[in-house]
């Protein structure tokens, strides 16, 4: 490999783990109500770097970024398994979105994306809007 793939490698992973355990800092308010965070829980750099980079260097030799992500939003949330767990819209910088689930330990930092984005199979009915996503957990153990 060369050295500037390497050094570009090792930088973007540094800066992904270095978000992905970033400690999130209450603030407090001044309503009295409810207190507000120093950061998004998730954000467009949460995604994978596999999701956005080939990590080949015969086919990306500068490891430019190959799939852009705009923002992450409207997610659906539920407490699942001991777990935060968000459904999340995924926006690329194409405008084009899918579905993907980051979890976290405590729902206010830490959220890692699973693997795999969510596969979501066609419904025989027209779909109104899947954007705004609520999650429920059912006695089967669906969500």
């Amino acid at each position: 490999m060369s050295e500037y793939f390497n050094k570009r490698s090792e930088h973007i992973t540094n800066s992904h783990k270095e978000l992905l355990s970033r400690i999130n800092v209450e603030k407090e308010s001044t309503n009295g109500i409810y207190n507000r965070f120093e950061n998004p829980v998730l954000t467009a750099n949460h995604a994978p770097i596999e999701w956005r980079f080939d990590l080949d260097e015969k086919n990306n030799p500068f490891l430019l970024e190959r799939f852009g992500i705009n923002a992450v939003f409207n997610c659906g949330a539920i407490k699942f398994n001991n777990k935060y767990v968000l459904a999340a819209r995924v926006e690329g910088k194409d405008r084009k979105s899918f579905f993907a689930i980051a979890e976290s330990e405590n729902g206010i930092d830490n959220f890692i994306f699973w693997k795999y984005p969510i596969v979501m199979p066609p419904s025989k009915e027209p779909e109104t809007n899947l954007y705004d996503m609520r999650l429920v957990l059912h006695e089967d153990g669906w969500i």
